[in-house]
């Protein structure tokens, strides 16, 4: 199946229906086919990545900075005291729970791809690292999940479109997930696609869909081997005011919104060219 312009989208319209057209366009502005993005209830399309890569995810060009990412955000978090709880979902590799727990901090991560978490969780055991764990789930459902009790999480994270970010339709409930599962006082912390750079530039290949903020992208990925394997990719785009607007309803006070890409977590302030948001959130105390 494809979607096409004039069909229905799924945007809130003024009185919270869904009233909106999909728009899809090429980097020319042309009106453009693309193939049928995942529904709601669908299973994120990264898990086949996810499996297909396994070890090899840390060769991915946007993994190579963790250290670098990791200082940037235990200092936007005023230095990040040891013994912190982190909960990271779909941390991939679980590369920044890892490095984080080398500082002496602990926590969960959660991904939807077996084969990253059982990387994730030997390179853990190898580094004795046993403040940190692994779970392989949909993160999406982990975050549904009302566990009676305090929140046990200082701080829950999704980074590089690891949860949020993959779907409009559930990134709302991601939201309202991770500041369910920090305690009072606690921080979420998350990266999201920048809207205004996803129009700006798009490359041959590439559609917008100018009402939803969703964008496609195929993309080649190497695997084990000298294996290559090309996979459609659907990653929802936001400008300031929805990430800010999603963060105040689920009842998150904004403490810092910046550019960002892999590898720089530190910018201040937003530009045309920034990548990515990173958001800065704490629940109320």
């Amino acid at each position: 199946m494809t979607s096409r312009v004039g069909e229905p989208g799924s945007v809130p319209g003024p009185g919270g229906g869904l009233t909106a057209t999909a728009s899809w366009r090429d980097h020319l502005d042309r009106p453009v086919e693309v193939p049928e993005p995942p529904g709601a209830g669908a299973g994120s399309h990264y898990l086949d990545i996810g499996q297909f890569q396994g070890s090899d995810y840390r060769r991915n060009a946007f993994a190579q900075a963790t250290v670098a990412e990791v200082d940037a955000l235990l200092a936007r978090l005023g230095g990040g005291r040891p013994g912190l709880a982190f909960l990271d979902i779909g941390c991939g590799n679980g590369r920044h729970l890892l490095e984080l727990a080398h500082r002496g901090h602990g926590g969960l991560g959660i991904d939807l791809a077996p084969a990253l978490v059982a990387d994730a969780q030997a390179s853990a055991e190898q580094a004795g690292l046993g403040s940190v764990g692994f779970l392989a789930a949909d993160a999406r459902d982990f975050l549904d999940g009302r566990s009676e009790g305090p929140p046990p999480f200082d701080v829950g994270m999704s980074l590089c479109q690891g949860a949020f970010g993959t779907s409009r339709a559930t990134d709302a409930a991601v939201m309202h997930g991770l500041a369910h599962h920090v305690r009072p006082g606690g921080w979420v912390v998350l990266t999201a696609f920048h809207a205004l750079f996803a129009a700006r530039h798009l490359i041959e290949g590439d559609a917008y869909d100018t009402v939803t903020g969703r964008h496609h992208h195929r993309a080649e990925v190497h695997g084990p081997d000298g294996q290559r394997r090309t996979f459609d990719l659907w990653t929802t785009a936001y400008t300031v005011g929805e990430l800010v607007a999603l963060a105040e309803r689920a009842r998150l006070t904004v403490v810092d919104l910046a550019g960002c890409e892999p590898g720089r977590y530190d910018g201040r302030g937003v530009g045309l060219d920034d990548p990515e948001l990173l958001l800065i959130a704490r629940r109320p105390g």
